[in-house]
Formats: structure tokens, sequence, C-alpha cells
């Protein structure tokens, strides 16, 4: 099989800054770029402190200070609830494209990407959510690197992981652009997301959703605030 990649043109996210920046350290920390990818991410949401560094993995000072700098050059947006400390990125600077596999940062793995999700949705039943995570979703991803995606399903795992790697074989047979790519698709199903919390938290600060329904939205909110735990 051999696929064309979309010609359709379209920006992928972008961030407007102020020059010259208003604090210097703002290019000096990973805990900086990996804040502001999250909350890019999730532009709608709003996270404590606590939330931000329980998902992100970094500890409250780190938090804060990061904060402070992205604050400092209106980047993010605080607010005061009760005790807490609100953070959401800041919208009026923000561009996100319409298209969700436009917030893939290499170009050559959307076309890719495209593909297995329509598959996905195609071929495994009552599919929820679909999250492309690790290094495709990072940027960092070479030629050797898997396309790593999560799928949520409302049931019937089993199933619907035996029917995934069907698509799976079917997707590294396609030729995207003269490559092949090498893909790797871990269904979860609703039931049993609390039972691997931490490493669905993960995939989900880290990833790009690249389709979703309410339910898994409302699921995601609850998963990255912590409100799953309880």
């Amino acid at each position: 099989m051999e696929s064309n990649s979309n010609s359709q043109k379209e920006h992928p996210t972008t961030i407007s800054l102020d020059l010259p920046v208003q604090d210097d350290r703002l290019f000096r920390s990973q805990a900086m770029g990996d804040l502001l990818s999250f909350l890019s991410r999730n532009p709608e949401g709003q996270f404590s402190y606590v939330e931000l560094g329980r998902v992100l993995d970094y500890s409250r000072p780190t938090i804060s200070k990061v904060v402070d700098v992205l604050s400092a050059n209106q980047l993010v947006t605080v607010e005061r609830e009760a005790q807490k400390k609100l953070v959401q990125i800041n919208t009026g600077r923000l561009s996100v494209p319409h298209d969700p596999f436009f917030q893939i940062p290499q170009p050559k793995f959307r076309p890719p990407v495209r593909a297995a999700v329509s598959s996905i949705r195609e071929q495994l039943d009552e599919v929820l959510g679909v999250v492309v995570y690790g290094s495709v979703a990072r940027g960092e991803a070479d030629r050797r690197s898997d396309i790593d995606l999560w799928v949520a399903v409302r049931k019937d795992r089993m199933e619907n992981q035996r029917n995934a790697n069907r698509v799976r074989q079917e997707l590294e047979e396609t030729v995207f652009d003269d490559e092949r790519f090498e893909f790797e698709i871990d269904v979860e199903s609703f039931q049993a997301v609390p039972s691997h919390i931490s490493d669905i938290r993960r995939i989900l600060s880290e990833g790009i959703v690249v389709y979703e329904t309410d339910e898994f939205s409302e699921l995601r909110e609850m998963i990255l605030k912590g409100t799953s735990d309880e």
C-alpha cells in the first residue's frame, strides 16, 4: 500500500514572545520548556502548583520559579483561588492549529499518524481517544523511532488490542513519502484506567491528543488534575 502526505497548509502550535525578554532565565531550564509545552497542549486548563508538580515530576520550588519566569514574560497567567495559585497558558499569545495532527512537531510523522488514527477508528470498537506520545510528540524522533500511540476504548480491551495489532501490521506495510514507519499501539479500557494511573498520566502529560470524544476529554482532565486518584 502507498499513501501520499496531506497537502493541507497549516502552522504548528506557536506562542508569541515580546523582545527583549523580561527575564532572561526563560531559555535556561528544561523545566521551562516542559511546563510551557504542557500548558500549550491544555490551553483551557488551569492547574495548581501541586498539580503541575505531579504531572511534570518537578518539585514545588522548581514549579514556582518556572511560573515566575513565564509570568514575567507574559506567557502564562496566574490567578488566585482561595489558598491556591492557578496557572494557565496566556491564550492571547497562543496559536493552536485546528488540525490536531499539525501539533506534531516533525511534519514527516503527521501523515502516518493521521493514517493510524483513521484505521484505529474504523477497526476498533468504541474508541474514546487516541494520543501520540514519546519521541514523536516531543519532536525528537529519527528514522529508528517507533510511533507510539495510546488508545482508550470503552470496553473489550483484549479484542480491541488484537484489532490494533492488525492495524499496526497494515501500517508498517504502508509507504509514506518513500518511507516506512514502525508503530506501537497500546489499548486500554476505560474501566482499567485507575490501575495504571501513573503511566497514563505520564502519557497524557507529554502526549498530543489527536482524537478525543467529550468523555475522553473529561477523563483526561480528571487524570491530569489528580481527581481520578481519589
